[in-house]
């Protein structure tokens, strides 16, 4: 016998799943359009060099859903929506007016241990904008995930957004302590683990690659440091040059203007995993003490268009998972009432006549037609006592009723649900009263 379980770390997405699937696609698509941006989409296989190039040895190595076709070409199921959009971007970098605000909602493949909050299968919201390098278009893309946060209920006590640069870690690593290219990547990467590490195990890995007591204090130093207390980690020549340093700046001037900086906070922990972040870097927070875990992230990636060719187009954007969203929702109780029931069932008289099952059906049509959402019960042998207990357990609130009297008489009985009261009405009076 076959089992009956997805793949692991899939999911089945029942009727009572899809409605909170898609109050969550719409309350996404909802919102991304209320500043202007524009849906798109592309396949989930990819060509592997694109994942290869730039999106992190971590997912790459040992996340990647990968294979080769039968013409030999090597394919991935995508793990992330940014670099394919971007190949969609560079195909047509000349035609698209500038700048580009997008943003999709795709369906992504990871190799992970499956757990609470995460999967092997999950649905992500990428919301971009291209062609601007400029502080303001990262303010647009923080004011776009805290209204997301705010539409499904959640405040300043739930979440927060925390916020770094990675020219600012560039400026610690390059600029104040030296290290060789190949020290700054490894000692970045570290970084990005560095809340999965015991302090003796950071510390000595930093070791393995080369830094000395000194360096490696400065680093911790500068993980837990305030954005006030910089200077004492980075010399304040050095910070004031720092593009990362005075683009935050810039950013918390903007946020406190329209009273969002209480959103926002400054933490030098943030990495993010991807080669390719280059600036701004952020990830949102659950607050839940029960859930006290990242929900998403984004950043800038000014320069991967250029894994395509030699384009110019800064960009800036997150992408949002439908799983720890889902997980966020239900730790602070945020999922409304989704249940979706019709508005009436139509019963079939017990008995085998085409009368009735004409009648029944020409009553639906006419209520379908009102907008109203209505079942018609399609066994004519059914005694209409179970057709009731099925609009009972269906939670659907009226029943119509139509026997052999009201055939006779061109009436309707129509039964409330909740109360238990039932009234009948010329079929005309009924069908008037509801349009």
């Amino acid at each position: 016998m076959l089992s009956t379980q997805p793949y692991k770390g899939a999911r089945d997405f029942y009727p009572q799943d899809m409605q909170i699937r898609n109050y969550i696609f719409g309350t996404w698509k909802k919102v991304c359009k209320l500043y202007g941006y524009e849906e798109y989409d592309f396949p989930i296989l990819e060509p592997f060099e694109i994942f290869a190039a730039k999106t992190g040895e971590e997912i790459v190595n040992q996340q990647l859903f990968s294979f080769e076709d039968k013409s030999g070409r090597k394919l991935a199921m995508r793990p992330e929506i940014t670099p394919g959009t971007v190949r969609m971007l560079a195909a047509r970098y000349k035609a698209l007016v500038k700048p580009i605000r997008w943003f999709m909602i795709g369906n992504n493949w990871r190799y992970e241990q499956p757990q609470k909050g995460r999967g092997r299968e999950f649905y992500q919201l990428e919301v971009n904008i291209f062609g601007s390098a400029n502080i303001a278009a990262d303010f647009e893309i923080f004011s776009i995930i805290i209204d997301l946060m705010k539409a499904f209920g959640a405040n300043e006590t739930m979440f927060s957004l925390s916020v770094s640069d990675r020219r600012l870690v560039t400026g610690l690593l390059e600029d104040a302590l030296s290290l060789t290219d190949a020290q700054i990547l490894g000692t970045r990467r570290l970084m990005d683990r560095r809340s999965k590490m015991s302090k003796d195990a950071f510390e000595s890995t930093l070791q393995v690659i080369g830094l000395d007591k000194a360096q490696i204090q400065k680093v911790e130093q500068f993980m837990s440091s305030s954005f006030e207390n910089l200077s004492q980690v980075i010399l304040p020549s050095i910070l004031t040059a720092n593009e990362g340093y005075q683009n935050l700046l810039n950013l918390f001037e903007l946020l406190k203007q329209v009273d969002l900086a209480k959103f926002c906070k400054f933490d030098p922990s943030i990495i993010r995993g991807f080669d390719y972040s280059d600036g701004l870097v952020y990830e949102v927070f659950d607050k839940n003490p029960k859930n006290t875990r990242s929900l998403f992230g984004g950043e800038r990636f000014d320069k991967l268009i250029q894994i395509f060719g030699d384009y110019d187009l800064p960009a800036t954007g997150f992408a949002m998972g439908d799983v720890t969203l889902n997980e966020f929702l239900l730790g602070w109780s945020l999922i409304p009432n989704l249940r979706q029931q019709p508005d009436f069932l139509v019963a079939l008289w017990p008995k085998n006549s085409s009368d009735y099952i004409k009648t029944a059906n020409y009553v639906a049509t006419k209520l379908r037609d009102t907008g109203k959402s209505v079942v018609v019960w399609v066994d004519p042998n059914t005694k209409l006592e179970k057709q009731l207990k099925y609009a009972n357990r269906k939670e659907i609130p009226q029943v119509v009723i139509i026997g052999k009297t009201e055939l006779e008489n061109n009436t309707v009985t129509i039964k409330d649900m909740q109360t238990g009261s039932q009234e009948t009405k010329p079929l005309d009076k009924f069908l008037n009263d509801i349009s």
